[in-house]
């Protein structure tokens, strides 16, 4: 069974932020490393755990390790996947004062055979990126379920219990005044659509790994790279699948975090906007909220929190299909640098 390992990095308490060059040294020396590494085993021995890909996002205060790994079980390639980096990093001259910080094993395997299933299959998704959404999240369970408790799972109490996670934010940030309770949905459906989206990308580049083409020269179905503008669905490839993996578990992860770093490229405010829209799909989905209470505006106060700017969602837009090639738009309305090649831009 495959599942995805996120394994984040600290460089040592010590250590001053890293600059560019380093940077780019950190991650050129941990892909040597990881390319060595053809299989990880739990600290026993026993099971094997086969590394199948990988993908390394360096930053100034360490670095995020995304593994896909082969284990029997999520608990046997959680233990593999911490035992493994650790060793690998007190083998390495350099980076044997490094620390493992997290590692959180995933994968839920309901996504996986939805977006397995044959075109004109009888569960297969529907092909509208918001009915889609709609239908995921009616389909998905907690882990309490996944793992076979036989119980009625309380939605309402599950995803506020997730509320906590969010650190960044205060809960006035959903803008609806005294009414905590609404605001701690909102919050917790947040925290719970970064795993989902998570879980996604992970099958939609191994959707990806099959066609060897972008998904506009495929029929398969696509979980998140379907919900991205477009009109770029030809750039949207393996290569753009794992980049922009990378900035969703970036942009997702500062949401944990004491403190918050606006999306620093085109490309992590598309991650944030994919997350904040399945975790609107999710309250809706599950009847969660009061019928008076306006689903788009329960994020409103949100976005104004989370984002220097809301250009990104112009590309959304078929009335402004081309926008970013027209320098005297951009220059006019101050956009930026908008080509899909850019995204990944910082």
């Amino acid at each position: 069974m495959e599942s995805g390992a996120s394994i984040t990095l600290n460089a040592p308490p010590a250590t001053t932020l890293l600059d560019p060059l380093q940077v780019e040294g950190v991650a050129s020396l941990l892909d040597r490393l990881l390319d060595q590494l053809e299989g990880a085993h739990n600290e026993d021995g026993d099971d094997e755990v086969v590394v199948v890909r990988y993908w390394i996002g360096a930053h100034p205060e360490g670095a995020l390790v995304l593994l896909v790994l082969d284990a029997d079980s999520l608990v046997i390639a959680e233990a593999a996947a911490r035992d493994a980096m650790q060793q690998l990093l007190e083998h390495s001259e350099h980076l044997t004062d490094w620390l493992v910080d997290t590692c959180e094993v995933g994968f839920n395997q309901q996504f996986v055979d939805a977006g397995l299933q044959a075109a004109d299959g009888p569960d297969v998704p529907p092909a509208d990126p918001a009915e889609r959404a709609r239908w995921l999240a009616e389909q998905s369970q907690p882990p309490i379920a996944m793992a076979g408790v036989d119980a009625e799972i309380d939605w309402r109490k599950y995803v506020i219990d997730h509320a906590s996670q969010l650190r960044a934010f205060d809960s006035d940030v959903f803008g609806l005044g005294d009414d905590e309770d609404t605001a701690r949905l909102a919050a917790g459906a947040l925290i719970f659509a970064c795993t989902l989206v998570i879980d996604e990308l992970f099958q939609d580049i191994a959707t990806l790994a099959k066609s060897k083409a972008s998904i506009a020269d495929t029929d398969d179905v696509f979980m998140v790279l379907d919900d991205l503008p477009e009109r770029f669905a030809q750039h949207y490839n393996g290569r753009f699948a794992r980049q922009f993996l990378i900035a969703a578990v970036t942009i997702t992860g500062r949401l944990t975090a004491d403190g918050w770093a606006p999306p620093s490229c085109i490309a992590e405010a598309l991650a944030l906007h994919v997350v904040v829209e399945n975790a609107k799909v999710l309250l809706d989905g599950h009847d969660l909220l009061d019928n008076d209470i306006v689903l788009d505006e329960i994020y409103n106060g949100f976005d104004d929190a989370a984002y220097e700017d809301l250009d990104h969602e112009w590309l959304y837009r078929r009335d402004l299909d081309g926008f970013e090639d027209d320098e005297d738009f951009t220059s006019y309305f101050g956009t930026g640098e908008m080509r899909v090649e850019s995204w990944f831009e910082q």
